[in-house]
């Protein structure tokens, strides 16, 4: 099998949660798996001079607000912006690493299920019992997830998982890598399928 699609990405993010929704099943369709590399986006922005929408220019968040819409319409997913947002998802990031090794076969399902549940809200996503209850219904145990949370080792390879990212050049979410080839954005989906498809282009 050819190596796994790493998908970088925050819970925070909406245009992770519509890429999220989708990148798995069109891995699988070409042979590939999805590397789930939860990461905070907070730590990725100090590195890069970025900000987050509430502290951007009001043309541009009013936009990013409206293309959200816009592009959960197209994606046929529902979208309600989160209040409060953004929010620190480092509890939610440390269970997600802690069912890569609990249970990578639900990574996927799991991350879905939590991005949908805060942009279709409103949902405590970094709370450790709401989390705990999440992880219940996929079928595992809640309280080990919950206690995930506190963890240093789930701490110590998330503060790793950032570093890595920010030293491969991430700068947003969804970051999606081929083979070496990185795309940023859940528009571009359409290059990522062709470039599966054929290799490159």
């Amino acid at each position: 099998m050819s190596a796994a699609i790493e998908y970088w990405f925050d819970f925070v993010s909406p245009y992770a949660y519509l890429a999220s929704q989708s990148i798995e099943t069109l891995a699988a369709k070409y042979g590939r798996t999805v590397d789930w590399k939860p990461i905070l986006l907070g730590a990725v922005f100090k590195n890069t001079g970025s900000m987050p929408l509430t502290m951007r220019p009001p043309v541009m968040a009013e936009y990013f607000k409206h293309d959200f819409q816009r592009s959960a319409r197209f994606a046929n997913l529902p979208f309600v912006m989160p209040d409060p947002f953004p929010i620190n998802t480092q509890n939610t990031a440390r269970v997600c690493l802690w069912m890569k090794q609990a249970a990578p076969h639900l990574v996927g399902a799991f991350v879905r299920q939590v991005t949908l549940a805060y942009f279709s809200g409103p949902a405590a996503i970094n709370e450790p019992q709401w989390l705990a209850a999440q992880v219940q219904a996929l079928g595992l145990d809640g309280a080990a997830a919950a206690a995930a949370c506190e963890d240093v080792a789930r701490k110590d390879e998330l503060k790793a998982a950032c570093e890595q990212a920010m030293a491969q050049g991430v700068f947003g979410a969804p970051w999606i890598v081929i083979d070496g080839e990185a795309f940023w954005g859940n528009d571009r989906l359409p290059q990522v399928e062709l470039w599966l498809a054929n290799g490159g282009f």
